[in-house]
């Protein structure tokens, strides 16, 4: 199964409305190109998104993380789409 991009989980609208605006990733010293993606758990589908959060020295003070489940086409490992945001 292929993880999806970052773009593609913020075309699925799955985050809500304000999670990818411009002014929410400049108030966390974020870009989209901050963002990555990681399997939690291959088996149920479920994707950790993360990012640095950074402050307005430059430091890295946290992390933004989201956990986002997608689904499959039976016996197809590109057809999927992001379903739902789930708790870990």
């Amino acid at each position: 199964m292929q993880k999806p991009t970052i773009t593609q989980i913020k075309q699925s609208g799955v985050l809500g409305e304000y999670f990818f605006s411009r002014d929410t990733l400049r108030f966390f010293g974020q870009t989209m190109s901050s963002f990555k993606t990681d399997w939690h758990d291959i088996n149920n589908g479920i994707i950790r998104l993360y990012a640095p959060v950074i402050d307005h020295l430059g430091d890295e003070v946290d992390t933004t993380e989201r956990f986002v489940q997608i689904e499959c086409d039976a016996g197809s490992p590109f057809c999927y789409h992001v379903a739902r945001e789930v708790t870990a």
